[in-house]
């Protein structure tokens, strides 16, 4: 995950994003994304999680979240994200968001907006929320077609212009597919019509119910070409949009390139990133599912380390961090590209390619880097800028 305008200039996201840089360097976890809950009263076609209405059968009980909650605070947690499923048909989910705020943890919600009303947009305020993340995957037809509910589209964008008149900020998701890529310029002048602060776009994930989908995902060349965009837009001094691009890291040094063929310093956005690569893999990031599992990330769900029954949350930080000491493997490796520790590809899809059934190699080379030129020909003011090429862990 990269917030794009906060990274390289400054952005709705930089708060966050300083109090998880300052939560890393004190040996902190930097922020958790938490699915509350498996159920969800949607059924969307590409979930990574197969979410349904079913409660899983070892779901943290409702007073081991409220617990977590505390633990979440001793361990010094800046942020965190409360998901499922949809978070708020957990039926603790408000006695859950209290904790968080009276424990001064900046909560976010990811919810699917279907359950928003004003009442509830109000009491979310109350309770410290500023950013409410929620999908929008295209036109009416495509977005309800695709959630297999119809009337989802008309609530989320209810729910949007219910939030924002509650000064609540809003961060509109997509996965983004061959299905609805002609629709994504679309979606983000909706954003801007709407007042939404930062969109979201994420490469898919083929995991739950989009296992096997691989031929859904957009083209390298697709993903260039809505880089270019987004650059384009940044630099227009009458967009002020934040993007946030998920699970495709190597975005991250291509728009760095683009930036710098128009003359952009981008040298601050290289020094964060000697903090933060692209990929949050072993950066002070975990995600925790409804049973307890604790992940690397929360698109690997079958990817785990332990049980946060079983281990203390500053263990699990360390755990995780050690897979940020692992160099990648393939064209990711250190001696085969210069934004080895600024990008180090999607360590979740190397991950998944190196088969989950067998326990799978978080080292392994990501094969939807969208560079396109080799290392060795890479633009050299950029290659020369990066930070850490000696090999550092920071």
């Amino acid at each position: 995950m990269a917030h794009v305008r906060s990274l390289f200039f400054t952005g709705a996201a930089s708060e966050s994003e300083a109090k998880a840089q300052a939560a890393k360097k004190a040996g902190h976890p930097s922020s958790l994304i938490w699915n509350i809950t498996n159920r969800c009263n949607l059924k969307c076609s590409h979930c990574y999680m197969a979410a349904d209405a079913h409660v899983l059968p070892d779901q943290l009980s409702d007073e081991e979240t409220i617990e977590l909650v505390d633990r979440m605070h001793a361990a010094g947690c800046p942020v965190v994200f409360l998901s499922g499923g949809e978070p708020m048909l957990r039926p603790n989910f408000w006695e859950i968001l209290e904790r968080v705020h009276a424990c001064g943890i900046k909560p976010t919600i990811s919810t699917n907006c279907t359950l928003v009303t004003a009442d509830a947009a109000q009491r979310l305020k109350d309770n410290g929320v500023k950013w409410i993340a929620t999908s929008l995957y295209g036109t009416r037809e495509y977005h309800d077609e695709l959630t297999r509910v119809p009337g989802t589209y008309d609530k989320v964008m209810n729910a949007v212009r219910t939030l924002r008149a509650h000064d609540i900020g809003v961060v509109l998701k997509t996965a983004i597919t061959v299905n609805n890529w002609d629709y994504i310029r679309d979606m983000i002048q909706t954003a801007k019509d709407e007042g939404v602060g930062i969109f979201y776009i994420c490469d898919l994930i083929t995991s739950g119910r989009s296992e096997g989908e691989e031929a859904l995902r957009i083209s390298k060349e697709q993903w260039r070409e809505l880089c270019d965009f987004i650059v384009d837009d940044m630099l227009d001094p009458e967009s002020h949009m934040e993007y946030d691009i998920g699970a495709i890291p190597s975005t991250i040094p291509y728009i760095a390139e683009k930036f710098i063929e128009r003359g952009v310093d981008v040298s601050k956005g290289l020094e964060r990133l000697s903090l933060f690569s692209a990929c949050p893999v072993g950066q002070g990031h975990m995600a925790i599912n409804s049973e307890g599992m604790i992940m690397p990330c929360q698109f690997s769900q079958e990817w785990t380390v332990g049980n946060i029954r079983d281990m203390e949350i500053e263990d699990a930080v360390k755990l995780l961090r050690s897979l940020d000491e692992q160099p990648s493997e393939g064209q990711c490796a250190p001696e085969n590209c210069a934004y080895t520790h600024i990008c180090r590809g999607c360590r979740v899809k190397a991950w998944m390619r190196t088969g989950a059934e067998h326990g799978g190699d978080s080292r392994a080379e990501d094969f939807s880097c969208i560079l396109s030129k080799e290392a060795g020909e890479r633009d050299q003011d950029l290659a020369a800028a990066v930070p850490c090429q000696g090999g550092c862990t920071a």
